[in-house]
């Protein structure tokens, strides 16, 4: 018996059981397996963390990603976390073991530890974490001969026009198609024992594409049906590969480690938000300062039009990107008199503290009554936040991390992290008692964000049957699979 897995990047469970009767393959899947939900508590606080969690078995404490870009205590600046980590996946022990391992496009992993076996990285994924690699190194030119380089460029967050948008659901499309060509001819090239590859076109068209609340069918314009056409193009590359490659000796597993649904999140008010908070916080001689300059690179960010800023972000390379964007989020400080920031984050709002012997330019001694009044101040000031036009509370959650992700690796998550208020379009006003009135423009053009909710749909070859597991937890998929081959030698 061996194992093919198929990974739905942010694919949402809701909206692939609402729409069933266009995605014929799923809904076979669903008729025939045994479904699961997962859910974490990594997953609803680092949305970036549920891969490395998938595949390490193991919190963000322990392994320590939580984004693509990740504070740099030592440079004061973001990096990428391959740079500053390293984690190793399942895969690699399996492969110690004796089994046959092909892994294509499993998102936010390092390039491959494979000795024997088969392993690309970033041809279609949605965030490209390194660039492309292959393992053998020969397999890269042998498939670009055969299928192309990559198509799916990246993302830029930024608000996009309708014929942007039409362009970016055709790439999505295309790229669904050839990811599963490129998954058959991987599997009519070598045995195997573990098939592991994921679909990022789900996660890109999630962020672009989701419905407006309320309604299912509208997005933008004649863009209606986008996110239904890309899961569409999904499903039908998904039904030839299970044709090509999945016989009465394979167990299927089809899984998502985290999910979609409308953008609801107020991350855009982070940064001033955070420079209000230091503004206002004082104590032992000590003045606390905000961001004091935006430098050149904010100020174009600012005022280069969203289509052109889109059209240069995909034109430059990986690394001038993330260059740019660490130096608009963490010039500007005087670190001395800076307790705190808000660092790059999506979703939710991720706050690091100045900590003197942690940060090289640190201000704030950790444990300190100092540290205690600013953490205080932290949480009173972003509590008394409220939506301007109905005086509701913009903040659910500020969740410290040292409560709730210990390990050898929590050095590097960010200290503090915001959860929003549920169910809200993204606002432009906030006021608070403490703070004042906030304005910020939400600048993403994301449609749809992330939900912390998973799933598997397992379908047994001897046991064809639709059914319901217990709730797990994404750090148990790796396990559960490893202990149906080791079950199955």
């Amino acid at each position: 018996m061996r194992v093919m897995m198929i990974g739905l990047d942010a694919a949402s469970l809701e909206f692939i059981t609402r729409a069933r009767t266009s995605l014929p393959t799923l809904r076979r899947l669903l008729d025939t397996g045994t479904r699961q939900r997962l859910r974490s508590r990594s997953a609803e606080l680092f949305p970036a963390s549920v891969w490395p969690s998938f595949y390490t078995g193991m919190p963000p404490g322990r392994h320590g990603v939580y984004y693509p870009l990740q504070w740099d205590h030592t440079s004061m600046s973001l990096r990428p976390a391959i740079h500053l980590l390293s984690c190793t996946p399942f895969w690699v022990d399996l492969e110690e073991r004796g089994y046959r391992i092909v892994a294509l496009d499993v998102p936010a992993t390092w390039r491959s530890r494979l000795r024997r076996g088969v392993e690309i990285t970033d041809w279609a994924t949605h965030d490209e974490t390194q660039g492309f690699s292959a393992q053998p190194r020969e397999l890269g030119e042998q498939l670009r001969r055969a299928l192309g380089a990559r198509t799916m460029g990246p993302e830029i967050p930024v608000a996009k026009s309708a014929a942007q948008l039409r362009r970016l659901r055709d790439e999505v499309i295309a790229s669904a198609a050839r990811k599963g060509a490129c998954i058959k001819w991987l599997l009519g090239r070598q045995d195997w024992d573990l098939f592991i590859t994921v679909f990022g076109e789900t996660h890109r068209a999630g962020h672009l594409f989701w419905p407006a609340p309320g309604n299912d069918e509208s997005a933008v314009g004649d863009l209606g049906s986008a996110l239904l056409e890309c899961y569409q193009a999904v499903d039908r590359a998904i039904g030839d590969v299970v044709a090509a490659g999945v016989d009465a000796n394979t167990l299927l597993v089809v899984f998502s480690v985290h999910s979609m649904g409308p953008n609801d999140s107020q991350e855009h008010f982070m940064r001033p938000l955070m420079n209000r908070i230091n503004a206002r916080f004082g104590t032992s001689g000590v003045k606390a300062q905000p961001q004091t300059s935006r430098g050149v690179v904010q100020v174009l960010r600012e005022r280069l039009p969203a289509r052109l800023q889109h059209t240069v972000g995909r034109a430059v390379p990986l690394g001038w990107r993330d260059a740019v964007v660490s130096h608009a989020v963490t010039s500007g400080y005087d670190w001395p008199r800076t307790p705190g920031i808000a660092i790059l984050a999506s979703v939710a709002g991720f706050v690091r503290f100045n900590l003197r012997g942690r940060e090289t330019a640190g201000m704030l001694d950790a444990g300190s009554e100092m540290h205690r009044r600013y953490v205080g101040w932290l949480k009173e000031a972003l509590y008394s936040c409220r939506f301007a036009n109905t005086g509701e509370p913009v903040v659910k959650e500020v969740a410290l991390t040292s409560e709730e992700f210990a390990g050898e690796r929590s050095v590097y998550l960010p200290d503090a992290v915001v959860v929003w208020a549920a169910d809200r379009v993204p606002a432009s006003r906030i006021t608070s008692d403490a703070l004042g009135v906030i304005e910020a423009k939400p600048a993403t053009g994301r449609a749809g964000n992330h939900r912390p909710d998973g799933f598997t749909i397992i379908v047994d070859p001897r046991h064809q049957h639709a059914g319901e597991a217990p709730d797990g937890d994404i750090v148990n998929l790796a396990p559960m699979v490893q202990r149906f081959l080791n079950a199955r030698r």
